[in-house]
């Protein structure tokens, strides 16, 4: 019998959302990957960026850095940043080891597609513009650490929503941004990480 070699990953993250449900879906997976930092204390690209540089000197496997782009469309410097670092990490040089995995407007829109039915093109402002679509399927959501603490994200998507749903919706919807990137509407790339890690 072949030994299991373990891959280590890093998740690096923006804020609260990102790490309950990676946390819910590390735990329910039993996946084992690293979330980081260990509990998000502010998401500023120049502190995921340092984040990145630590986990490559420390041989990640794989080091993923989640993004929700209606933050930085906000701060076109921070924008800035991010496009270079972007470009720095598609490089030869890294080997699809850094994954920037992007959400547009936020990841509550991954969380959405669990339950649309069929892909449609929406456009999003903003999180507070999602929310009410949202609440539809998740009565009661509300982006609080008491929220999180109360709900498995994960298990109450996938019992209540369709991951494979998420998954079909989100590579489309990624594909037509692709095409028509001037009309940038809501999409998700996180259907690329839960890929990933079904991998290794």
């Amino acid at each position: 019998m072949g030994r299991t070699i373990t891959k280590s990953i890093a998740i690096i993250d923006e804020g609260e959302t990102e790490w309950f449900y990676f946390d819910s879906l590390r735990v329910a997976c039993r996946y084992p990957f690293k979330i980081a930092p260990d509990f998000p204390q502010h998401s500023d690209i120049n502190h995921i960026l340092k984040l990145v540089e630590s986990y490559l000197n420390r041989q990640y496997d794989y080091i993923v850095c989640l993004f929700d782009m209606d933050r930085l469309l906000r701060f076109p410097s921070e924008m800035q940043s991010y496009q270079r670092a972007k470009k720095k990490y598609h490089a030869k040089k890294y080997a699809g080891r850094v994954m920037f995995v992007e959400t547009n407007p936020c990841t509550e829109f991954w969380f959405l597609l669990h339950f649309l039915p069929n892909v449609v093109c929406r456009r999003y402002e903003s999180y507070e513009q999602l929310l009410p679509e949202l609440q539809k399927y998740m009565p009661g959501y509300e982006k609080t650490k008491r929220y999180f603490i109360r709900t498995n994200l994960y298990k109450y998507l996938t019992e209540n929503g369709d991951l494979k749903r998420a998954m079909s919706n989100s590579e489309k919807l990624y594909q037509l941004c692709k095409e028509s990137p001037k009309e940038l509407k809501a999409y998700s790339e996180i259907y690329k990480v839960i890929e990933l890690l079904s991998r290794i």
